[in-house]
């Protein structure tokens, strides 16, 4: 946008999240977020280049390493706990990230996500890439709503964007030692500098921590061990070369292995229990299932967790004098590995391994106009590639008598396993015009195509082979989607940008894998109409955001759980309408008070799926397949109706004594449902999520001591559950946000 534009904006958008807590829309990017003057600018990539939040027309929350510090905030499950907005749990490995009541559940290995993740700009195909955290993050950004023109594949929820520390211009680093209850001991140690002056210059980080399990489990013979545990290693190394003021370099690497019993399932309740034989034979083997929401279970096996996660990318940005070009290129390989008991009990009765094999391919060209233009322009091409073997296997050694048959030797395993596969192709651009000093309109777009393929492979070991087999290649299907946008903004006076926007999103369709499924599902798509407000009023004393939205979804894909199968299927179409308010103060000197909530009035429409654990005897009225339900009214999954949250932060300064830092933090959301049919066994009732964190800074910011906790009130909170195969009784397992947990921080600048 022009001079003119930014300069009506400059001294409101110069404002204020740095004293931001979570729910505002914008947090603070430097270690000194307020100063005399009021709230510091913030600068965002939400648009895929650097631009002033205050005047960028899309929700968003922008998150600096000094803000995460101060929240303790260390992954992306911590983040969605506090932002009203964002529901997210870390399910058997992966994140499930949910965005506006937008998202998706994988229960198996291999499914695809709503919610886009990125990492320094690429795109990270597997959500299971979301959980080594925000490893020497500079700054996480949370993009609300579809962002289909520039963000492109499975973003119809939005965006999670990781934007990493880069090379150091000046030799110098950081280090942190953290210890806290279950015996935790976390180590965060950067660095780096420059080799040959500007030309060559480099930043190195690692972590690594070391947690006893939250989780208690009993062992036959009554051996006693912990579960739920923590032990891994990260790393990210960057290098810059500048051969020339117009040219630069960023070469990237990152690493991230676990060795640990992270993931386990949960109890939260019965369930269907629609196999009596399975009771009968672990309660005649000694069993017992426990408690719903318990840390205490038993298990007669090892759980095992050992992902291993790595990356390399290259980016090139040539500066020229009528546009930037940018080049992008990175490849990932995802490795998720893990082993668990199904039926979390002392008899050996299920087990589950989940595996997949992982590699992924991206190539991507931006050209951009200069910036400070009426007429300013951002178009760019697009190409991913992935390859992902899956292997959710599971031992099922009751079947044969359950069946009556002989004893049957190594009884008996069921192989839900796969291939699926990905070339993907898009052009996009968009353009920004200012009609007048304050009015500016925008139009953009993006053709995406992809290619999906694969097969699957479903065998059910020593069981009347063949019958149970699926071995099937997938018939190759291309999805075809154009997802333009049209928005206006303006500027009625100093401090105050006002934005309208329509625009469309896109996830295809595709397969699904490790099933008896062999037909694609359909893609979701979505339209999107959103109005929004933010005005710096005070003096920069205080922010008012506001977003009003309304999505009409077609083709919402949903996963159940039908017999021993995962099924795929496409509802008619959804409405979510929503109203976002944000706000920061600083009534005093030195506080800093913020606010936020998000409602949501999520319904699906004209849809009638059949309930595979509740089947109707008839069809309901408006249905006509046996036994359907009309889910018309129902809430989405995980779409709360109302989230908000509050946050308070005092600064003292004690001149050359240093100064003390106080912040906490509280979260409330209404009930959330886990399943489409709105079953009140498969949710979480109404909770609240608070935290707090008292930080000592010596003059000159050479230290810093810090004590904090976490889940103050030791809730109880399921963050997901789904029902399990009836093979296994399906029972209601799922996984349970952190308990209360406390520690001290020291760290230190050298």
């Amino acid at each position: 946008m022009s001079n003119r534009f930014w300069m009506l904006s400059g001294a409101s958008a110069g404002t204020l999240i740095a004293a931001c807590a979570l729910p505002a829309s914008a947090f603070a990017q430097t270690d000194r977020p307020v100063d005399d003057t009021g709230i510091q600018e913030i600068i965002v990539t939400a648009q895929r280049r650097e631009t002033n939040l205050q005047t960028t027309a899309v929700s968003a929350a922008s998150l600096s390493s000094s803000a995460l510090e101060d929240r303790s905030i260390g992954d992306v499950e911590a983040l969605g706990k506090l932002t009203p907005s964002m529901d997210v749990s870390i399910y058997q490995g992966e994140a499930q990230i949910y965005i506006r009541g937008i998202g998706y559940s994988g229960l198996i290995g291999g499914t695809d996500s709503s919610t886009a993740l990125h990492l320094n700009g690429v795109y990270l195909s597997r959500s299971s890439a979301a959980v080594p955290g925000f490893l020497d993050a500079e700054r996480v950004e949370v993009v609300r709503g579809p962002q289909g023109t520039l963000y492109g594949r499975n973003a119809t929820g939005g965006s999670v964007n990781i934007i990493p520390r880069g090379p150091n211009s000046e030799w110098g680093g950081e280090a942190s030692l953290i210890v806290g209850n279950y015996d935790r001991y976390s180590l965060f140690v950067a660095g780096g500098g420059p080799l040959a002056g500007d030309a060559l210059t480099f930043r190195a980080a690692v972590q690594m921590e070391d947690r006893d399990g939250y989780t208690r489990v009993t062992r036959p013979g009554g051996t006693h061990d912990r579960i739920e545990d923590k032990h891994d290693i990260a790393a990210r190394l960057s290098v810059g070369i500048q051969p020339s003021e117009r040219l630069e370099i960023l070469l990237s690497g990152d690493y991230y292995r676990a060795d640990d019993a992270a993931t386990l399932w949960l109890y939260k309740g019965p369930g269907a229990a629609n196999n009596p034989y399975l009771r009968a034979y672990i309660a005649e083997h000694g069993g017992t299932r426990p408690l719903p929401y318990s840390r205490d279970i038993e298990s007669d096996v090892e759980n095992i967790n050992k992902p291993e996660i790595w990356g390399l990318s290259a980016k090139v940005t040539l500066d020229l004098d009528f546009m930037t070009v940018r080049s992008l290129t990175a490849y990932r390989r995802t490795r998720p590995y893990s082993f668990n008991d199904l039926d979390i009990t002392s008899v050996h009765a299920t087990t589950q391994l989940r595996v997949e094999d992982h590699d992924q391919w991206s190539h991507e060209f931006q050209f951009s106009s200069p910036g400070n233009r009426d007429l300013e322009w951002i178009f760019g091409l697009y190409y991913f590639q992935e390859k992902n073997n899956v292997r959710n296997e599971y031992d099922f050694p009751f079947v044969d008598g359950m069946l009556g048959l002989p004893p049957v030797p190594d009884c008996c395993l069921l192989k839900l396993n796969g291939t699926a596969k990905t070339k993907a192709y898009a052009a996009f651009g968009e353009i920004n015009y200012d009609a007048t000093d304050a009015l500016n309109l925008v139009v953009g777009g993006r053709y995406s195509s992809e290619k999906r393929s694969g097969g699957n492979a479903v065998e059910f070991v020593n069981v009347l082979n063949p019958f149970f087999d699926n071995i099937a290649a997938f018939d190759p299907k291309t999805f075809k989607s154009f997802t333009p946008k049209v928005g206006v903004n303006f500027i009625p006076a100093e401090g105050i940008f006002l934005y309208a926007s329509a625009s469309r999103g896109f996830k295809s369709g595709g397969f699904n894998v490790g099933s008896y499924q062999n037909t694609p599902f359909d893609p979701e798509k979505i339209w999107a109409y959103e109005i929004g407000a933010k005005a710096d009023l005070l003096d920069r004393h205080l922010r008012l955001n506001m977003a009003a939205f309304y999505y009409d979804y077609t083709d919402l894909q949903i996963q159940d759980v039908e017999g021993q199968n995962i099924v795929i299927r496409n509802a008619a179409s959804a409405v979510v309408k929503g109203f976002e308010f944000e706000s920061v103060a600083l009534p005093a000197p030195g506080l800093q008070v913020d606010f936020g909530f998000t409602y949501l009035d999520s319904k699906f429409q004209d849809t009638c799926l059949a309930d595979p654990k509740n089947p109707l005897p008839a069809p309901q009225p408006g249905c006509t397949g046996p036994g359907e339900r009309n889910l018309d009214g129902f809430q989405l999954p995980r779409a709360p109706k109302l989230k908000l949250a509050v946050g308070a932060q005092y600064e003292l300064d004690m001149g050359d004594h240093g100064r003390l830092v106080l912040r906490g933090d509280y979260a409330w959301q209404k009930r959330v449902y886990f399943s489409a049919f709105q079953v009140h066994d498969l949710s979480q009732k109404a909770y609240g999520w608070s935290k707090a964190r008292l930080t000592y800074v010596a003059p000159g910011d050479r230290w810093r001591l810090a004590a904090f906790i976490d889940n103050i009130s030791n809730e109880k909170v399921m963050s997901n559950a789904t029902y399990i195969a009836d093979i296994v009784d399906a029972p209601i397992f799922g996984v349970m946000a952190a308990p209360r947990t406390y520690g001290v921080q020291a760290s230190v600048n050298f």
